[in-house]
């Protein structure tokens, strides 16, 4: 069955950054394993209809905790990398960045914590058994129906969000998600859609990136603002090249003609 065969490969693509993780393998380990985590969880979204929504939520909901601490982990990375992608050569900035990397660090064991407790183990396994059981004859559904259905539900997602304020952080945030879901699922019945509808993958990758850079910034600005650790004129200055760097990025998400 295509959905089954399809979770079979995400769940062994999730399977395979847990040893990376836990042996800090290398530097993509953490955000291959919250991006396979996150397709995972947008398959099991779009399978309710033929699995059951009770055991598909079940199974999404038991990646919480894990999905929630490699979450903050590479928050807490990618703030770092965007601060210090502003190059403001300040000392006092840079020893804030330094001091935070212990943050990062204690967050980094609570993920190795939950991996090896079994907190994706066991999830797995579940999904798994499922998978093993027959799907009920009036579940099924012909593949490029669904898929045509699944894609429409995902594209009217990015559709009733296209109209964020650029200035509302929380709307384009929303709407970066809802490109994602979009991206996620024409990627999974590519093969089945119509040659136009599969070829949303591209804006919706393009706009997903778009949108995750000015969401990198405005959690850079929040944490910034929110800090007493660093003295007003740093803070002011640091804000500052924030916030320029935002208008450059909604200038080019704002300017892209297929928005």
């Amino acid at each position: 069955m295509f959905l089954g065969r399809r979770l079979r490969e995400l769940a062994a693509q999730l399977s395979a950054t847990i040893p990376r993780v836990r042996a800090r393998a290398d530097d993509e380990a953490i955000h291959d394993m919250r991006v396979a985590l996150r397709r995972l969880r947008v398959v099991l979204r779009v399978a309710r209809p033929v699995y059951g929504r009770f055991y598909c939520d079940a199974i999404r909901g038991s990646f919480a905790r894990v999905q929630r601490a490699s979450g903050a982990l590479r928050d807490e990375e990618v703030l770092r990398e965007t601060l210090q992608s502003l190059e403001l050569g300040d000392p006092e900035l840079d020893a804030w960045i330094a001091k935070r990397a212990r943050r990062e660090e204690s967050l980094r064991g609570i993920v190795e914590h939950r991996l090896r407790a079994g907190d994706l183990r066991r999830p797995l396994r579940v999904l798994h058994a499922l998978l093993e059981l027959p799907v009920r004859p009036d579940r099924r559904r012909p593949v490029a129906a669904f898929a045509h259905k699944s894609a429409t539900r995902a594209r009217k997602g990015v559709d009733e969000k296209r109209d964020a304020p650029p200035e509302d952080a929380v709307a384009l945030h929303e709407l970066r998600i809802a490109y994602k879901r979009l991206r996620y699922t024409t990627e999974l019945f590519a093969e089945a859609l119509p040659i136009e509808v599969a070829a949303l993958v591209e804006p919706a990758t393009r706009f997903q990136k778009r949108l995750g850079e000015i969401h990198d910034l405005d959690v850079a600005q929040l944490v910034i603002s929110r800090t007493r650790s660093l003295s007003p004129t740093v803070k002011s200055r640091t804000l500052e090249a924030i916030a320029r760097a935002r208008e450059n990025r909604v200038e080019k998400y704002l300017a892209d003609p297929a928005r």
